[in-house]
């Protein structure tokens, strides 16, 4: 339905409404002639709001503590299963849907969850197109104060429904009133509230039903954010209404929520400036008698709200009195607070100010964003002026005493002295000016010999083997140092600029993947946040400034790194090539700009081909080898040039081969490893030594990929040789120990890849419980996921089905139901195929089928081919065949008829193969994305050769 086709329906509804039923038939004939859909629709409206009461356009689609009409059709879906849930209890019901408690139901792990589907008998086209907008918007909302969606989809009889976070937990009034929460509490708590609806405006999602039922504080005082079933996606394109007729809460709608009129982030302020009104004083800020719409409507729109101050001491009406505890001033007295008369005066003055102001009639008028109203709460909180208060320079002045009220007693003290003596004050004056110099060249003095201490002899232990432990002493000392420091750094700055640079080299050497760290992940992710703050000021204040905007880059660069295998990561990569770009143009000839791009570059790469784009993956890899060597042209000397270009070509090298362009790969490898050894000639630091080894490495992986196990048995052995001394004189080295476990895992691949099954079981159980017993943070090596998959090819060639049906499985539960990236991807489809190729081994045919399905459901193959990812080509085409060998195999248990259908079927899927195979230019001996991968037939089946045409 058209935005323009629901404003004609909802006209109409609207009149016919306020109608008694032997006037609307009348009225329909006149208002629809001509247009039996549009009077379809208005009775379909009439007839829905008939059957859930005369509040169903005043109410969300759910409200989880008053349901409207409960125990309807309850019974008919308790007990159903709803794809991986099975529904066992209701939770409560609104005007479109129906909420129930459900539990996981498919054996992954134990979850409870909330399932929320359209009411029965309220399953028309328009009521699922909005439960289905409310899907879309809570698809795009994560946030710890929003109930979380965690699944969706539809039942047998097209029911949408969708899986949600279940909350345990009170209305945020109740909450409040069970807790005897004070007024600054509950404005804390608020200010949460506040976060998770800024959140969503930012995401251009407007609430528009906010209340205290939509509000829900767990256990641990959690406020979480329900219901979006009436929100609004603020699309300028848009009409400025597309929702049905104003569904609302009366009490909380804002005034032009009332008269129909553009709906926009002020209405969602407004309704939170109710909200934090009825927790405050207990009451509504409108006196209302009789409670209903209509009445709602008037004082919204006409009616000035009371101050919050004069609510709490007024004296209630009959309605309010009928009303429960929670909506009572009484409810809202706490011990910091116990009388009304304690709570009118610590309501007056701001929060009165900031209350009204948030409750303007005028949108306009009202605060700019939830942010801004959130802000004044905050500054009261601190006892800062308010904007909402007038900026009088009493007022100012009266907050400043109030919040150094020591001060303002010695300023009086001081002005005294001054009245006495001039001369002796100028004195100690000046005697306060030499000190503060004298304390501000200390904390210089200071400061340098931090930063030395900290980083310089940091440096020299890291080229020192063995020094790890102290290397853990000193960074966590750092960590301390720099916090203090950064608490005074505010509009310095020279200073937030040094300790940017500093949290940015103390994330480096707590993790990252890229040089020897000390395996702290979690930690360097961390001090990255707050040198990306840092950095972020310094670049704002100084956006001219080469190395300010480098900087800057460089923390985003970092940033997208730590997060590459995440969605979120690529984004921050492209921030910093966004700055870089326009550095290109304003600083051309500095070699700095050129080398930061160049990382960059790589760092894109590596997020291009984690998520499938190989082989746009390895054009960055040579674009960013081109500026390495650029850089070396032109400036010689540049810091550790020629270790620079050697891993630029070891990892252009490396993405060649993954892309099947095995000769040039390795050649490009080698290349890099000449370079290495051409630095170590000279001497060289243990992370160079590690290099030339990883190098090493790569070149046995390429060529053990293309077949020649022989001289990558070699090459393994010598790399694991280079990095055994490394660990033996530095055995906390998280990363050197991950190194060799890696280069333990390859002579077992290898005798895999050569038949040898029963010498590699073995080897491979030791090597995947040593994984374990590390635990560590760093993601380095070939992880456990690829460990077992191999563990089961180990099994499976010495026919014990059953133990290789657990190895797979095993990596199945490690890499997750949805993986999420390219390799996972390739991971998880080739472990189905392995499943269902052990579950034929053991008879269980339907089963192993099912596993092959599941497999090619998990990629895109048009993506894949597009793209020419090898690691998920490999096993779509392993999956094909085995699925069409599992056709031919069991055409001979079927009659003739049922023989010849799935004797097509089989050779259908093994024609699928083929064309796939034509895709993979090479015969890998395994995935490059290090998994098995299964051997196919060269020639389609004898059976395929003797099918007579369909």
């Amino acid at each position: 339905m058209t935005p323009e086709r629901w404003k004609q329906v909802r006209v109409v509804f609207e009149e016919a409404e306020l109608l008694v039923s032997s006037q609307r038939i009348g009225f329909l004939d006149q208002a629809c002639e001509g247009d039996s859909e549009l009077r379809m629709e208005v009775e379909s409206l009439l007839r829905a709001q008939s059957r859930a009461g005369v509040e169903f356009m005043g109410r969300p689609a759910v409200d989880l503590v008053q349901p409207l009409t409960p125990g309807v059709a309850v019974a008919s879906r308790l007990g159903r299963r709803l794809g991986s849930y099975q529904v066992v209890a209701e939770i409560g019901q609104g005007g479109m849907g129906e909420v129930y408690r459900a539990v996981r139901i498919d054996g992954q792990f134990d979850q409870q969850v909330a399932v929320k589907l359209v009411r029965v008998g309220m399953d028309s086209a328009f009521v699922v197109e909005r439960f289905l907008h409310e899907r879309q918007i809570l698809a795009t909302l994560n946030h710890p104060n929003i109930a979380r969606l965690l699944d969706g989809g539809a039942t047998e009889d097209g029911v949408p429904y969708l899986v949600m976070e279940l909350i345990e937990g009170e209305r945020i009034d109740a909450y409040c009133q069970a807790q005897r929460q004070s007024v600054s509490e509950r404005l804390r708590l608020f200010l949460q509230v506040c976060a998770a609806v800024e959140y969503a405006h930012q995401r251009l999602v407007i609430h528009r039903d906010i209340k205290p039922g939509n509000i829900l504080v767990t256990k641990d005082g959690t406020p979480k954010l329900l219901d979006f079933g009436i929100a609004k996606i603020l699309d300028p394109s848009a009409d400025s209404e597309t929702t049905m007729a104003r569904p609302m809460t009366p009490e909380y709608a804002s005034p032009e929520q009332i008269r129909g009129e553009t709906i926009t982030t002020a209405t969602d302020v407004y309704s939170l400036g109710i909200v934090l009104y009825q927790l405050l004083t207990g009451r509504s800020p409108y006196r209302v008698s009789p409670r209903t719409p209509g009445q709602w409507s008037q004082a919204i729109t006409g009616a000035d709200p009371q101050r919050p101050s004069s609510a709490v001491v007024a004296p209630l009406h009959s309605d309010e009195i009928a009303q429960t505890t929670t909506a009572h001033p009484a409810s809202v007295l706490s011990d910091r607070e116990p009388t009304p008369a304690r709570l009118r005066r610590r309501l007056s003055g701001d929060l009165d100010s900031i209350l009204l102001k948030a409750l303007r009639k005028e949108p306009e008028r009202r605060y700019g964003s939830v942010q801004q109203f959130a802000e004044d709460i905050n500054r009261h909180l601190k006892g800062l002026p308010v904007t909402a208060a007038k900026g009088s320079w009493s007022y100012t002045a009266g907050k400043f005493a109030t919040r150094h009220r020591a001060a303002v007693a010695a300023s009086a003290l001081l002005i005294l002295a001054l009245v006495a003596g001039i001369a002796a004050t100028e004195r100690q004056a000046r005697i306060a000016r030499l000190e503060r110099a004298k304390a501000q060249k200390r904390f210089d003095d200071v400061r340098a010999f931090s930063n030395s201490l900290i980083f310089d002899i940091h440096d020299a232990l890291q080229d020192i083997p063995g020094t790890t432990a102290a290397r853990n002493l000193l960074l966590d000392r750092a960590v301390q140092y720099l916090d203090r420091v950064s608490k005074d750094a505010e509009g310095d700055a020279n200073l937030q600029r040094e300790l940017a640079l500093a949290y940015q080299r103390l994330s480096a050497v707590q993790g990252d993947s890229t040089s020897s760290n000390v395996g702290q992940v979690t930690a360097a992710d961390i001090s990255s946040a707050k040198a990306a703050a840092l950095f972020e000021a310094v670049a704002r204040a100084n956006p001219a400034n080469t190395v300010d905007q480098l900087n800057l880059a460089m923390i985003y660069r970092q940033k997208g790194m730590s997060d590459v295998y995440y969605p979120p990561g690529r984004p921050e990569i492209e921030k910093a090539l966004a700055i870089t770009h326009g550095l290109m143009h304003t600083d051309g000839g500095n070699s700095k700009v050129w080398m930061e791009r160049a990382i960059e570059l790589q760092a894109l790469g590596e997020s291009l081909d984690i998520w499938g784009e190989r082989q746009k993956s390895a054009d960055m890899f040579r674009k960013s080898l081109d500026l390495v060597l650029a850089v070396a042209q032109r400036d010689p000397g540049y810091n550790r040039i020629r270790e620079r270009i050697a891993k630029a070509r070891v990892r252009l090298g490396f993405q060649l081969v993954l892309t099947a362009a095995m000769d040039e790969g390795q050649k490009q490898i080698e290349a890099g490893m000449d370079q290495y050894q051409s630095v170590l000639q000279k001497g060289g630091r243990p992370d160079t030594i590690r290099d030339l080894a990883q190098s090493r490495y790569r070149l046995s992986f390429a060529q053990a990929l293309g077949g020649n196990f022989s001289a990558a048995d070699t090459n393994f052995r010598l790399a694991r040789e280079a990095e055994v001394p490394l660990l033996k004189a530095d055995p906390q080295n998280v990363l050197f120990r991950l190194d060799l476990m890696g280069a333990d895992f390859e002579p077992s691949r290898l005798l895999i890849l050569k038949g040898r099954y029963r010498e590699a079981e073995p080897a491979l159980a030791k090597l995947i419980a040593a994984y374990d017993a590390l635990d560590a943070e760093e993601n380095s090596g070939p992880g456990t996921e690829v460990l077992y998959q191999w563990l089961g090819e180990a099994q499976f060639g010495q026919g014990k089905f059953d133990l290789a049906l657990k190895s797979f499985k095993k990596s199945v539960e490690i890499l997750g139901a949805e993986p999420s990236n390219d390799d996972a991807i390739s991971g998880i489809m080739t472990a189905y195929v392995r499943i269902g190729d052990t579950l034929v081994r053991l008879g269980r045919l339907p089963e192993a089928e099912a596993f092959f399905s599941s497999a090619l459901s998990k990629p895109d193959p048009a993506l894949a081919v597009r793209h020419r990812d090898l690691p998920v080509l490999i096993p779509i085409a392993a999956a094909h065949a085995s699925l069409g060998n599992l056709k031919l195999a069991s055409a001979a248990a079927h009659p003739a008829a049922e023989q010849d259908r799935l004797l097509r079927q089989g050779c259908e899927e093994y024609a699928h193969a083929q064309e796939i195979k034509k895709l993979i230019p090479v015969a890998f001996a395994f995935n490059p994305a290090n998994y098995p991968a299964p051997e196919l037939k060269a020639e389609a089946p004898q059976a395929c050769n003797h099918l007579s045409p369909p």
